[in-house]
């Protein structure tokens, strides 16, 4: 990793931890659910590997290591999976909810939600692409970045159908992403459609990584 590449991922990693700790300390003045979300989910986990990774980037300015070790990159490469997952259902699908329930669409980047459904995805999606190598990271280990959805749709999945009401129904509460449209079967295949979708954007990200980083741009 040349400096340059070292300086732009430690400014975009900083960015992504200082981004995190203000917005937990604010949502959790306001309320207490909000881990329930995997939109702070993948931004805390996104957060927490920024730091790591700010840590080790400095060390090796400070010349104690040579470079981020292929765990962390590995780790890297699935939470900017997570993060961008969250910012494609959002852009994609709850703008869009938002707006059929007659807000407007820009009412899911207001306040906190403009740093956890934006502006952290796209720092985390730059650093990973443009300054943090993964010539280690073979195609087999990309079938990690599913992880964490596959744990989240399992816990969504039971705590939706643990709730239902007493005819049945899906209690709107407990189904806060809007997944159950209609018949509740519709829940089962909305997780295997996002589980294909998170391979996806990991795999375009791994992708996009080795096309984009060995080009050897801000060498």
């Amino acid at each position: 990793m040349s400096k340059k590449k070292l300086i732009g991922s430690l400014i975009l990693n900083t960015f992504t931890v200082i981004s995190v700790i203000v917005c937990i300390i604010i949502l959790l003045k306001k309320n207490n659910n909000t881990f329930r979300m995997f939109t702070t989910q993948s931004n805390v986990i996104s957060g927490v590997v920024g730091l790591i990774i700010v840590i080790f980037e400095i060390l090796i300015l400070l010349k104690k290591r040579n470079a981020l070790p292929n765990w962390v990159k590995v780790v890297k490469m699935v939470t900017t999976t997570g993060v961008t997952l969250t910012f494609i259902v959002v852009v994609f699908y709850l703008g869009f909810v938002a707006v059929a329930q007659g807000h407007n669409y820009f009412i899911v980047f207001r306040n906190t939600n403009v740093f956890f459904h934006f502006l952290t995805p796209v720092s985390a999606i730059l650093s990973f692409v443009l300054f943090e190598g993964t010539d280690e990271i073979n195609f087999k280990l990309t079938f990690l970045n599913v992880i964490h959805m596959a744990g989240y749709s399992i816990f969504y999945t039971i705590n939706v159908f643990t709730h239902l009401s007493s005819d049945g129904k899906v209690q709107r509460k407990y189904d806060w992403y809007y997944f159950v449209q209609g018949e509740n079967w519709t829940l089962g295949a909305m997780a295997i459609g996002l589980l294909l979708v998170t391979f996806g954007i990991g795999f375009i990200l791994w992708w996009s990584n080795k096309k984009i980083y060995n080009k050897r741009l801000f060498e």
